[in-house]
């Protein structure tokens, strides 16, 4: 212990002799420490922490299937599966709505789970007051309700006497049964729970479940009973079941899914950042260690062992590391805060992007880890040298070029690294530069949408409806600088959990033919929508004010949807219902065919879009888009104004402009290509830095060969070149292995790509052009301070 603090004395001392160079490799350690950790805690974060429910990993959600369409489950689907499921020990069913709360102050929307009592006792939530409604009240009209704790607190004051009173809710009277603890609610954003009734009757297909795996029972086993189940549903009902299939996947999926391709991304590259970094520091070190060269070799013939040796140089180095990790900690608080700013409102509140204690485990782990790689390699180098002929003549010489060898692999290591992260931040890049030019099938700019939902109390009929939207959209049309407003009850890119896939049935269609009957995307649409959205229409025409309640019922449909329908040629006129032959929806006589739009994200097929007229479909809840340059608070008090003229107790909410509905579902892919830019900027800027490092050392090394050169007539532009070829050997030995590298790892993010080949020759020219111009900068300096050496002087400070 006393040799150590002793080590640990001197290591201090020789730091604070050469702040400069001590600076320089904390900063270059904490660079790579602090983004590893910040990508380490966004990885703990999305894969690994524990969802707020007990036995979390057993949580499940299970959708159904057209084809590639999703769709939702029927209560019978349901009732069945409560019933006699063996790989599911509990089963719950929810769609999501939401209500007005008046009181006191302005109306606010709370968003609504209408669920199953089930949806409690499988998620395990704990309740502050009260318990859940009773099982035999599922599927009744028995109107009750659960508060969560935030909305509690919120807007009742937190009274303890809440449980067995009547709130009010969209003008009408709920009991409240309980209230939860907090952080249990699910789904993300629910501030209470209704209990389910059985409006969309046996077969509308309307829910979404979650279920709890029993104990032992795998997500295999499970698909395997699900399996089973959707041949005999088919059987028992093929008008509802033809061509529907079940699929079981972990809770977890619903919050980070499509995330977790690009965090296992970012995991690799911030690998390659931190080796980078080490690599960078044993370059800095192994220079160090040869300015000690003499230093070592006195202690050496003074008796130092070498084992004392390394020991001595691996505490100077664990020091740097301990203050590069220390520097890097702070660091990670603002890649923290950058991270939060790109992705969290994506996320669910218990998913809260913060530093936690494995992260900090990780820092340790780093540290430790850096600070032993790092001086590993110069200690033994000088440790060796110093015993050996560390004070003999020629030594400098011999040395010297071994070490400048070693340093020119490093290097080269570096700058293939480096080219791997600038060829996998311009794949991302040009990717998303790809997608931002994918047509949405409508217009996205200047669109500001925002949602309402009038009282169902007040508002449960399409008589009641259409006079409410017939005053309130001209009133919303009249507000300065809107040009126009849409409205639709699923608008794309909503994201809604609710009615939007359905299935259809086509007039005079047999019955094995409805196999090949997709889900649709139902939107129920005003007169004028197609010319507000900008969304082309191909054939017929749209609505008008005369298609409304007691005329015709018609649709219009996507063009993806008429070519997977009929024959072409033959789609107007046809008619079509949502649902089984034998439901009670009229039929539909299609009068349009609309251009089709993607209705979930840039990347996926168009969806399969029918749309009918509000003035003839009910619409509760539904979305305004509004064609102007206006958004923002003062904009959205306008709108307020607008619709509270018609009715005080309606308030907005899901407020946000059209672009920011596009980023919300790309945020993945955008996120990953900052952050891949930021740490290509970074191994750049090291490998820069290092091949500045090794250049200007082997012209020290070689002042006396220069000035020897100038002596006998060679010019300053020959010194210069001759230099400035050194540090392009090194560029070119470093892309050769990158390039090979490339291949390899860049083919690993090829799924995460779109509209671009991971093998694109644009991509990886531009990497490699960028590098070159940053090497040939940073072997500029030492290549004209070559070109400036005095003949005479080079030659004395040579034989120094």
């Amino acid at each position: 212990m006393t040799e150590l603090l002793r080590d640990l004395r001197f290591a201090l001392r020789g730091l604070k002799r050469r702040p400069g160079f001590a600076a320089i490799v904390v900063l270059t350690l904490a660079l790579g420490i602090g983004v590893n950790v910040a990508i380490l805690s966004l990885a703990q974060t999305l894969l690994l922490r524990p969802l707020p429910f007990p036995d979390a990993d057993r949580l499940v959600r299970i959708q159904s299937f057209i084809g590639t369409e999703s769709g939702h489950i029927t209560q019978r689907e349901i009732e069945d599966l409560q019933r006699e499921s063996e790989s599911l020990e509990q089963v719950a069913a929810y769609y999501l709505s939401q209500y007005n709360l008046t009181g006191d102050g302005p109306p606010e929307a709370a968003p609504c789970a209408i669920g199953t009592t089930q949806l409690f006792q499988t998620l395990g939530a704990d309740f502050v007051l009260g318990a859940p409604y009773d099982a035999v009240q599922d599927f009744i009209r028995q109107y009750r309700v659960v508060l969560t704790h935030g909305l509690w607190q919120r807007q009742y004051s937190g009274d303890p006497d809440i449980v067995g009173s009547t709130v009010i809710l969209d003008g009408g009277s709920y009991v409240v049964d309980g209230v939860l603890a907090p952080g249990t609610s699910f789904p993300p954003g629910i501030e209470l729970y209704r209990q389910v009734t059985e409006y969309y009757g046996l077969d509308g297909r309307r829910h979404s479940v979650v279920a709890r795996l029993a104990p032992g029972v795998g997500l295999e086993q499970a698909q395997q009973e699900l399996d089973g189940w959707s041949q005999r549903w088919e059987q028992q009902n093929p008008e509802l079941n033809r061509g529907l299939r079940f699929e079981v996947v972990p809770l977890r999926d619903s919050f980070v899914g499509p995330a977790r391709p690009y965090v296992l991304t970012l995991v690799g590259a911030v690998a390659f950042v931190l080796l980078i970094a080490i690599v960078n520091t044993v370059n800095l070190l192994l220079g160090r260690a040869e300015e000690r060269r003499a230093e070592m070799a006195v202690r050496a013939s003074l008796g130092a062992g070498r084992s004392q040796l390394i020991r001595q140089l691996l505490v100077e180095s664990l020091v740097l590391a301990s203050l590069g990790g220390g520097l890097g900690l702070l660091l990670a608080d603002g890649w923290l805060r950058l991270l939060r700013s790109l992705v969290q409102a994506q996320l669910p509140a218990f998913l809260e992007i913060r530093l936690d204690p494995m992260a900090l485990a990780a820092t340790a782990a780093l540290v430790l880890a850096s600070g032993v790689l790092a001086g590993l390699v110069p200690a033994l180098r000088s440790s060796r040298a110093a015993l050996s002929h560390g004070l003999r003549a020629g030594a400098r010489g011999a040395a010297g070029r071994r070490g400048g060898r070693l340093r020119g692999i490093l290097v080269t290591a570096e700058i293939a690294l480096t080219l791997v992260l600038l060829a996998g931040a311009g794949l991302m890049i040009r990717s998303f530069l790809a997608l931002d030019q994918q047509d949405l099938g409508f217009d996205a700019k200047n669109l500001y949408t925002v949602r309402i939902d009038p009282p169902y109390w007040s508002y449960n009929e399409t008589s009641q409806l259409i006079p409410f939207y017939e005053q309130t959209l001209p009133k919303l049309a009249q507000i300065p600088g809107v040009e126009g407003v849409a409205a639709n009850q699923n608008l794309p890119l909503a994201g809604l959990d609710g009615e939007t896939k359905l299935t259809v049935t086509l007039e005079g269609q047999a019955l094995e033919e409805q196999e090949r009957n997709p889900f649709v995307h139902l939107q129920s649409v005003n007169p004028g929508y197609f010319q507000v959205m900008a969304i082309p229409l191909r054939k017929g025409r749209e609505f008008s004010s005369a298609d409304r309640e007691g005329s015709r019922p018609v649709a219009v449909i996507s063009q993806r949807l008429a070519e997977r329908l009929w024959p072409p040629g033959s789609v107007l006129d046809q008619r079509l219902k949502l649902g089984p032959p034998d439901s009670d929806n009229p039929w539909l006589t299609v009068v349009g065919v609309a251009g089709d739009v993607r209705s979930e994200s840039r990347t996926g097929a168009a969806s399969l879009d029918l749309y009918v007229s509000h003035l003839q479909h009910f619409t509760g809840d539904t979305y305004f888009a509004f064609r102007t340059p206006l958004e923002g608070p003062a904009f959205e008090r306008q709108i307020t104004a607008a619709i509270q003229s018609v009715d005080a107790d309606i308030p907005l909410f899901d407020t946000m402009s059209m672009d920011g509905r596009v980023a919300s579902v790309e945020w993945q892919r955008q996120a990953t290509s900052h952050i891949l830019t930021a740490f290509g900027a970074f191994a750049l800027l090291l490998a820069a830095f290092g091949t500045y490092a090794v250049i200007s050392y082997q012209v020290a090394q070689r002042t006396q060969e220069m000035g020897i050169r100038q002596a006998l007539g060679a010019r300053p532009r020959d010194l210069f070149t001759a230099v400035l070829g050194q540090g392009l050997g090194l560029f070119l030995r470093g892309t050769v292995l990158g390039v090979l590298a490339s291949f390899i790892l860049v083919k690993s993010i090829e799924h995460l790509l779109f509209g671009v080949n991971a093998s694109d020759p644009v991509s990886a020219g531009i990497a490699w052009l960028i590098l070159l111009v940053t090497l040939i900068l940073a072997c500029a300096l030492p290549a004209r301070r070559a070109a400036k050496l005095d003949p005479l002087l080079a030659i004395r400070e040579g034989q120094q």
